[in-house]
């Protein structure tokens, strides 16, 4: 372990950003690695940032003598991730490689799409309810899809939430 070393930290379920925060108010210096990706809800598509790693962030003492209990005791933390009986640290390069690979994902949000080309799904609402279809492009509101109609395929436009795939 060196003073860049980050501590691996498990969250209670669904409680990161808690313990990120009240980490932070006790001056330690804390990174919670987040992911963007397209969720439907009440039948609209809509960007949702959440942990890249469930139950996980990782924490880094301010300085080398600093206690690890407070940790174990803070608001959302579950517990300090172990190996044996030493506590699991993270290099510095492993995480600037995950702060790379966010600020990639992070650049590449706005090309999200609920459905990817070549994907089946199925129309839930409108005339065509019940249909499956072949997924030709989409983008976060409109999808074409492949429609056999009479014997022939054609290209339909279709709002993405009336879609969902098989």
């Amino acid at each position: 372990m060196s003073n860049s070393d980050w501590l691996v930290i498990m969250t209670k379920p669904r409680m990161e950003n808690e313990a990120k925060e009240h980490l932070a108010r006790q001056g330690i210096d804390v990174y919670l690695p987040l992911w963007t990706e397209l969720k439907c809800r009440s039948n609209v598509w809509e960007k949702i940032r959440s942990p890249m790693f469930s139950r996980y962030l990782f924490a880094r003492p301010t300085y080398a003598e600093q206690s690890l209990s407070p940790i174990r005791s803070t608001r959302g933390v579950s517990r300090l991730v172990h190996f044996g009986s030493k506590p699991a640290w993270a290099s510095e390069k492993l995480v600037n490689e995950i702060r790379k690979f966010e600020a990639l994902q992070q650049d590449q949000e706005n090309q999200l799409k609920p459905f990817k080309k070549g994907d089946q799904v199925i129309i839930l609402d409108g005339p065509f309810k019940g249909i499956s279809a072949e997924v030709f492009s989409s983008s976060q509101q409109r999808v074409i899809l492949l429609l056999q109609i009479m014997g022939n395929s054609q290209q339909l436009q279709f709002k993405s939430e009336v879609c969902q795939s098989l």
